[in-house]
């Protein structure tokens, strides 16, 4: 009785697990994460058009310089994978799930409205779509 209790709990546990790591992107979540996508799209685009970071930054360290003085703008996206796209003088960021497989969120820093919620629909991958020189023009 005791092994069979044991190992329904291992298989419900399981299945618990697998159900979890497979999750639907909460709608309310990405509305919230969109709004704190487009301030730290702004952070990166000011950290890229005005601050004149050296070319051979890194993804993670223009994050990290862009974000040094609110270090929340980065924090807000603790278990998401963010990259960062630089063309000349603008910037683009890309927010996707912890594993780095799906975009989720795409923002542009030089335009004001949120650019692309990338979560709805077929699950897409996590690569950049935005065309800068289209958006943001060529200055």
């Amino acid at each position: 009785m005791i092994k069979s209790t044991v190992t329904i709990i291992l298989v419900l546990s399981f299945l618990a697990g697998c159900a979890s790591s497979q999750r639907r992107v909460d709608s309310e979540e990405m509305y919230i994460k969109a709004s704190a996508l487009t301030k730290l799209a702004a952070a990166v685009e000011s950290t890229v058009r005005y601050k004149d970071p050296p070319p051979g930054l890194s993804e993670r360290e223009l994050l990290a310089l862009a974000t040094r003085h609110d270090p929340i703008l980065l924090e807000n996206f603790k278990g998401y994978k963010v990259r960062v796209l630089r063309y000349e003088r603008h910037s683009v960021v890309l927010v996707c799930d912890a594993t780095g497989t799906h975009a989720l969120l795409e923002d542009a820093g030089c335009s004001g409205p949120m650019d692309r919620n990338r979560w709805m629909g077929e699950p897409v991958p996590c690569e950049f779509s935005i065309d800068t020189k289209a958006v943001c023009g060529k200055d």
